[in-house]
């Protein structure tokens, strides 16, 4: 299976849909984006995170099945996050439009989306050689400790001479 080319993603939703768009993982990285807010490398951040992780306990509370989107709106814009276990989509919308005919939509696509999407697990680490960079350490330590030793008598003989 290939690799998803995100930014190209968002160019084609932004062409279907007339909508700024961002992906980003499970952990909040933004993978592609056309949204300047959120715009690519950024992390989406902690709170709306924090509301999408405890989105099941959220819903349980209020009774609900589940919660797959929740809308912000500010004084020019709705930004609407539409989320699932692995991505979160974020659509940059204006005030006019119908978002209860775009929610089911969007959550349909994150689905599909996030179907083949391929989680690449860490099954190697590197060790890292940590004697060299002790080695360097202790030696400047002595340094120290051999100036610190020989600057001593300086200063014993300045404080004498003071006296």
């Amino acid at each position: 299976m290939e690799e998803i080319n995100f930014d190209e993603l968002i160019e084609q939703l932004k062409s279907e849909l007339n909508a700024e768009c961002a992906i980003a993982n499970k952990y909040g990285i933004v993978l592609g984006s056309l949204i300047k807010e959120f715009s690519k490398g950024k992390i989406v951040p902690n709170h709306i995170l924090d509301f999408i992780n405890n989105s099941k306990q959220i819903a349980n509370e209020l009774s609900f099945q589940q919660i797959d989107y929740f809308t912000l709106a500010s004084q020019d814009q709705n930004y609407l996050f539409t989320f699932s276990n692995k991505l979160i989509l974020i659509s940059k919308l204006g005030l006019g439009v119908d978002l209860g005919k775009l929610m089911p939509g969007f959550k349909q696509f994150l689905d599909t989306l996030e179907s083949k999407v391929i989680e690449k697990d860490i099954n190697q680490f590197t060790l890292f050689d940590f004697s060299q960079d002790i080695k360097k350490i202790e030696a400047t330590l002595k340094e120290d400790e051999n100036k610190e030793k020989k600057y001593s008598i300086i200063k014993d003989l300045i404080k004498f001479i003071s006296n």
